[in-house]
């Protein structure tokens, strides 16, 4: 499996981050900076197989940038993969609305 991180960053110091590990370990950060310690876990065979499909499925993302005059809170970033072969998008989470394929990967962060 590539290395995920997915995050959002808010208003008033909200942050909210997924990273998982090439072998399957993964860590959840949410809220703001004040809030719960991160939870750590370990991907089951059913998670992992669910997110490379999700990847897979999503192919290579469409852009969706902010529309003019929107907020300019809540953006957020996947990048897959480490390194010089990492694909970095960043897009707004108003996306999630118009691209059904990155919805559906970004549920299944979500849900850890």
């Amino acid at each position: 499996m590539q290395p995920i991180k997915y995050q959002v960053v808010g208003e008033e110091d909200y942050a909210f981050v997924i990273e998982i590990k090439s072998n399957g370990d993964f860590a959840v950060s949410g809220g703001t900076y004040t809030s719960d310690p991160p939870r750590h876990g370990k991907l089951s065979v059913e998670q992992e197989q669910a997110l490379i499909d999700a990847i897979h499925q999503l192919g290579i993302p469409d852009e969706h940038p902010m529309p003019e005059g929107a907020a300019d809170a809540f953006k957020a970033k996947l990048i897959i993969g480490e390194g010089a072969d990492a694909v970095i998008y960043p897009f707004w989470e108003g996306a999630l609305e118009e691209d059904s394929k990155l919805l559906k990967l970004v549920r299944l962060l979500e849900s850890l």
